[in-house]
């Protein structure tokens, strides 16, 4: 039946390779009709399948994760409009398990699952599926910055459950963080001599007027049996709320799939030190205001740099002056 399957995807690939819209075509299930159920290609080649739901009720599953899209839509047919689910495969390297999805779903309505019920169900053996498969993580120097984001957000939520709501990072904000009139910066890195950050682009330690920008930075190195990781840190901090599923969502953005932890889990470390320093003229950076009429010279686009830490000792914020500028947040 997979390869069945893969087939009828790509006869639609052929037929309209370039469609701008959802392409489907029928798949015979035992005790349905012809059109409830349709294997498509979307507008973007995605390959996915539609699903004729009648009663077009009940909540979706959700995989919190940016690989699988399920939404509930409604589409023009001979006999007027229909209400359909629809399930789309984002990520052409979950195929092999996106079919067995597809599979399933079928299975289950061969047995008499109603469109919604087999969707759930299905979807359930799905996040097994994919939490054996894998799929792909983000990148060595991704995860060492989300854990460094993580190590500040559970310092927040431990003093204040609702300051999760300020993490940006995910967002690809200009901050990292931001609550009132403080904007913080986050960075991590490994334990390699001097301690040094990189900075991309002259707008990232840029403070603003009336504005009060700070750096948050932890020195951590790799450790099979270290005490930190991306999902050690999500459960301290998902102890302190209430809106987790928000929370879920907003990690999903950060490439952080709750059915990879046993892969994500591999990925430890032991913190060395974690520092919160205030950004003021005095910190060694790079700015605008640093060239003619702040304009960068000509043919450069980006400017990349890194900081010597030890440069900027003085402007280390102290224990005591951490837990005040907590304070002022709430």
């Amino acid at each position: 039946m997979t390869e069945e399957i893969k087939e009828i995807w790509d006869e639609i690939l052929r037929a309209k390779p370039n469609s701008l819209c959802t392409e489907a075509k029928p798949y015979r299930v035992n005790g349905l009709k012809e059109f409830d159920v349709q294997l498509c290609i979307d507008e973007n080649k995605n390959r996915g399948i539609l699903l004729i739901d009648h009663r077009s009720k009940g909540e979706l599953p959700r995989l919190k994760c940016a690989n699988l899209k399920i939404s509930r839509e409604q589409l023009k047919s001979n006999t007027g409009t229909d209400n359909y689910i629809k399930i789309i495969c984002l990520e052409e390297e979950l195929l092999n398990p996106f079919t067995n999805l597809i599979v399933s779903i079928i299975s289950f309505l061969s047995s008499g699952f109603t469109p919604y019920l087999a969707t759930t169900e299905a979807v359930a053996k799905f996040r097994k599926l994919l939490s054996k498969f894998g799929g792909k993580l983000p990148s060595e120097e991704e995860i060492l910055g989300l854990v460094g984001e993580l190590l500040l957000i559970h310092k927040l939520v431990e003093k204040d459950s609702k300051l999760w709501k300020g993490w940006n990072g995910p967002l690809g904000s200009s901050r990292d963080f931001i609550w009132g009139n403080i904007d913080i910066e986050i960075k991590a890195s490994l334990l390699s001599g001097e301690p040094r950050i990189t900075i991309n682009g002259l707008d990232q330690l840029e403070s603003e007027e009336d504005r009060c920008l700070y750096l948050y930075h932890s020195i951590l190195s790799p450790n099979p049996s270290g005490t930190i990781s991306v999902p050690i840190l999500i459960d301290k901090i998902k102890r302190n709320l209430q809106e987790i599923e928000e929370f879920d969502e907003l990690l999903s953005k950060a490439g952080y799939v709750d059915e990879q932890r046993d892969l994500w889990i591999e990925h430890r470390f032991t913190l060395h030190e974690s520092s919160m320093y205030k950004v003021t003229d005095e910190f060694p950076r790079i700015k605008k205001s640093d060239f003619p009429n702040n304009i960068l010279p000509i043919g450069v686009s980006k400017i990349r740099f890194d900081v010597l830490l030890s440069n900027a000792s003085k402007l280390k914020v102290t224990e005591k002056g951490v837990v005040d500028l907590l304070k002022m947040m709430k």
